[in-house]
């Protein structure tokens, strides 16, 4: 930052990090005429308007743009590496149009073909606050580039989901700006930025009316760095606050620009059962299904952020799944593909059939080739407004136990016993019957036009 006597810097910076941008904030000795200059790769991931005075009343604020002003400089223009350099003097800086300081001729040129004589000034923005008196201030302001997010490690040890689970919080710096950090906070729940919201409404009005406009160079893509650093730091859970689930690192360290800094937080207790399940959409045809890889996960202590969970079955990768927001005693299943043991050979009869109505058999068979007993479940969803279904299942008393209808469909959970190992089979059987609602109300309403 800057003022009338040079650069001074933060007595304190702390960032409080949302899932999809970040509020920083920088305490200061702050003199009356307080001048602060971002570099147009920093100020272009600010959120506009965020920018602000806290502690000392502002009587004026000014925001100025800084061009790279290269105009009249001499400059040394390079085309290969084995051409010798052309001196040559800048005649616009904005567009690199150079004048050869030999033949008087003028070339545009690139960037990168250029070698400086002086240290070229970068381009950006000052802004200058008129303070009502010196004295401690904070600026803050949002800015997008950095960000956080959740990873978890979960380890099944043993075939009755014996289990280790880690959680690490990963604070993404994807900006060109390096920080010295006093403290962090990470907060779980993310805000919605009004202001923002309104300018990209604006923003996209203004680009249906012309199409011309150009992308913006901050919207280029940065090459993601990982950065091995010292994990010396310490995540600690706070209380929840104003519904926000809170994390801070009290510590200071230093969060370098294109970095992931990771570190270890939350031990989370949870419960978490491993089975093979199926969803299917109800159809009229026959089918042969492989079922899927499934675990149940259920939060016993703590909240737990969304974010990626990579499974491993004693040591093995089995799965990289996406872990949602759960409170505790959420529950949520996963599933990691399918298993090419168990299979399911679904069997579909026509039984009757009327212009708007229809009866249909059912015959599920699930069948094992482990060398373990499994447990499974299966869902059968009838997802259609204009279709009225009832459903009875059939069979001897302990696969009508097994079976539960919906109010979308059946389920099926073998709670009583595990399916077989080496070729163990179970089978299900039912009856679907249909109405076809649409049809029924157009001939109702055709008659009554003719009447």
């Amino acid at each position: 930052m800057l003022t009338d006597t040079g650069i001074i810097l933060p007595n304190f910076t702390e960032l409080r990090v949302y899932p999809s941008f970040t509020e920083i904030r920088q305490q200061y000795n702050a003199p009356k005429n307080f001048k602060m200059y971002f570099t147009r790769d920093v100020y272009s991931n600010i959120v506009r308007g965020s920018l602000s005075i806290e502690g000392i009343p502002i009587e004026s604020k000014q925001l100025v743009s800084k061009a790279n002003n290269l105009e009249n400089q001499i400059v040394f223009l390079r085309r290969s590496v084995n051409e010798q350099p052309q001196e040559c003097r800048v005649i616009q800086g904005d567009d690199l149009l150079l004048q050869d300081n030999q033949t008087k001729r003028y070339i545009h040129a690139q960037r990168n073909e250029l070698e400086y004589v002086t240290t070229p000034e970068q381009e950006g923005t000052e802004i200058i606050y008129v303070l009502k008196q010196q004295g401690k201030a904070t600026l803050s302001y949002q800015m997008h580039g950095i960000s956080w997010s959740t990873q978890y490690e979960l380890n099944i040890l043993t075939d009755d989901c014996q289990h280790t689970i880690q959680a690490f919080a990963e604070i993404i710096n994807g900006t060109k700006q390096e920080y010295n950090i006093d403290r962090v906070e990470l907060l779980a729940n993310d805000v919605i930025l009004q202001r923002e919201s309104g300018l990209k409404r604006r923003c996209f009005r203004l680009r249906s009316r012309s199409r011309s406009r150009s992308r913006s160079d901050s919207s280029d893509e940065y090459d993601e760095d990982f950065d091995e650093l010292d994990l010396t730091p310490s995540v600690t859970v706070q209380k929840e606050l104003a519904d926000f689930h809170l994390y801070s690192i009290n510590q200071p360290f230093v969060l370098l620009s294109k970095s992931t800094f990771s570190l270890p937080f939350l031990n989370p207790t949870i419960q978490i059962s491993k089975f093979v399940g199926l969803s299917l959409p109800f159809t009229t045809y026959s089918q042969i299904q492989k079922l899927e890889r499934k675990y149940r996960i259920e939060s016993i202590d703590k909240f737990l952020p969304a974010g990626p969970i990579t499974i491993r079955e004693q040591g093995r990768l089995v799965g990289v799944i996406s872990l949602p927001d759960m409170t505790v005693g959420d529950k949520h299943t996963l599933s990691s593909g399918q298993d090419s043991d168990v299979s399911l050979n679904r069997q579909v009869k026509l039984i009757s059939k009327e212009r708007h109505s229809a009866v249909y058999t059912v015959h599920l068979t699930f069948k094992n080739v482990k060398s373990i007993p499994v447990k499974f479940e299966y869902e059968e969803i009838i997802d259609n407004e204009n279709i009225h279904f009832k459903i009875i299942v059939k069979g001897s008393d302990e696969q009508r136990t097994d079976m539960q209808v919906t109010a979308n469909g059946i389920q099926i959970e073998n709670k009583n016993s595990l399916l077989a190992a080496n070729g163990g089979q179970q089978i299900y059987e039912y009856e679907v019957h249909t109405k076809n609602i649409k049809k029924r109300n157009n001939t109702m309403h055709k008659r009554k036009r003719k009447d």
